[in-house]
């Protein structure tokens, strides 16, 4: 295996040619921060499926950011913002700003980005959470006011999503989005081979002047985690953004490389509920009363239930205020066999299980699930693809998945990409009234109490009838010791132009 990868490695350099860029930059006194990232798939911001995330993060840019230390909103395009009741947002601009093309950002392009998301020929990813628009006005170059159709307290922390970077009102994203990505951002596109790799170069009319701290990022597009870890090891790269807990333990003896837990993220175990054998819910409780959370954090994580893996049976992180713990269902076998018995399996269901095997925890977890279903009758038949092919071929297509999904800072983001009957990316098929009614009435609550109280309704459904098992694990990042200042927040858009390397 490690001559295979030595092999795999040494194509890899041969083939991208930012390596040797990058040698004959240092020579100059250039810095450069190396990234062994994840295959895109699409990457133009309103169908980006989140993957290459220092790619976009650092060529696009938004409103507002979330603070990695502490999760409160900062401004970045926006320079303040303000509601009276949550039905009227006024936003005021940064000024001085320009595109990277040239053009100058302005008001304009605001009232573009959110009235495209209602474009249907964009097939927007946030078309649902913003239908909520009256109507944008723009007051004047560095002021735009949004009206909304029905009160949205939070509609602020909308603009957090990753989906949502601002875009220029002149550019053709529809035929350049995916060739030459194009933003206000702190880097700029100096190349690209479409998934292989990408170099970006410092943004010499960037509106803070003391930002990025290095000159280049060079990215490199690789599916297998094994090869970019020995790439880090090798030192082809400085930051693996996503890495195992075996990869973590690999490299726990190396004092060149340091391994943070940048936060936690989410695997969904999703049942689609319009297929059978899910469309039971019979068979959706026998599936659950077969799981253990105490083994599954010891195979998948080598961790411990409660200190950095967690377990529930609703969409929200146990870390988050809006958690409302249910406690733990307990493995019970006999009662699993009598509710697959009721619902017309008493020999057992037989399931294909699609994950990505290339993803963190994807195979321990898919294996640990198998083996711990199988005494109840579930002969659950493992079907593994990398990341890139899963999501392209076998996402939301299947009736039984895993998927690895970050969280939001905002948990009504999340709930309306996923679990409305009208979101995007509704994993497990969901249509039901009374889920859709609590996500509605979350989003438009402006009493913090009274949205509690909705959010404990909506996990009390979710564990007695709901399609999902949500497993949350650390975002494990390992880093050379040369990187310094590396911020990475819970909505997943990686802030690079904060980071300097030695």
């Amino acid at each position: 295996m490690k001559k295979i990868l030595v092999l795999m490695i040494g194509l890899i350099l041969f083939l991208h040619p930012l390596t040797s860029g990058g040698a004959k930059e240092a020579e100059h006194g250039k810095k450069a921060i190396r990234i062994a990232e994840n295959v895109p798939g699409l990457i133009t911001p309103g169908v980006w499926d989140g993957q290459a995330v220092a790619l976009n993060s650092s060529i696009y840019e938004y409103l507002v950011e979330v603070d990695a230390q502490d999760n409160s909103l900062r401004p970045v395009l926006a320079t303040d913002w303000s509601t009276d009741d949550g039905t009227v947002w006024t936003f005021h601009l940064r000024e001085g700003v320009r595109f990277h093309d040239g053009s100058p950002f302005d008001a304009w392009d605001v009232k573009y980005t959110l009235e495209r998301t209602q474009d249907p020929a964009v097939g927007h990813l946030k078309r649902a959470d913003f239908a909520v628009i009256q109507r944008v006005d723009v007051v004047d170059d560095h002021t735009v006011v949004v009206t909304l159709k029905e009160r949205r307290p939070t509609f602020v922390l909308q603009m957090t999503d990753y989906n949502m970077a601002i875009l220029s009102r002149h550019y053709d994203y529809e035929n350049m989005g995916e060739r030459k990505p194009m933003g206000t951002g702190p880097f700029i596109l100096s190349q690209m081979v479409p998934k292989e790799n990408a170099l970006l170069v410092r943004n010499p009319d960037y509106w803070d002047p003391q930002l990025p701290k290095v000159d280049r990022l060079e990215i490199y597009f690789i599916s297998d985690l094994d090869a970019k870890v020995a790439m880090l090891e090798g030192g082809q790269v400085d930051v693996v953004p996503l890495i195992s807990p075996v990869a973590a333990q690999r490299l726990a003896s190396n004092p060149q490389i340091s391994v943070i837990a940048a936060y936690q993220e989410q695997r969904f175990i999703s049942m689609a509920v319009d297929r059978k054998p899910f469309d039971d819910n019979r068979v959706r409780l026998a599936f659950k009363y077969t799981m253990d959370p105490v083994i599954l954090a010891r195979n998948l994580a080598q961790m411990e239930l409660g200190d950095g893996f967690y377990y529930s049976e609703t969409p929200i992180l146990n870390t988050l205020p809006e958690f409302y713990d249910l406690g733990l269902r307990g493995r019970d076998i006999g009662k699993a066999k009598a509710l697959l018995a009721e619902a017309g399996y008493p020999s057992g269901v037989s399931v294909d299980l699609y994950y990505a095997s290339d993803h963190p925890y994807g195979k321990e977890l898919s294996q640990t699930i198998a083996e711990l279903a199988a005494p109840a009758g579930f002969a659950i038949n493992l079907k593994g693809f990398t990341r890139d092919v899963y999501l392209s071929q076998y996402w939301l297509k299947v009736g039984f998945s895993i998927t690895g999904w970050g969280g939001r800072i905002d948990p009504a983001i999340l709930l309306g990409l996923a679990f409305h009957s009208r979101g995007p990316w509704n994993e497990a098929h969901l249509v039901d009234p009374v889920i859709d009614s609590l996500i509605d009435r979350i989003a438009g609550e402006a009493d913090e109490g009274t949205r509690l109280l909705y959010y404990a309704e909506l996990q009390r459904r979710f564990h007695d009838e709901g399609a999902l098992i949500n497993i949350q694990v650390p975002k494990l990042v390992a880093l050379h010791r040369r990187v310094r200042g590396y911020s990475h927040p819970l909505t997943m858009i990686v802030q690079y132009k904060y980071t300097d390397i030695d």
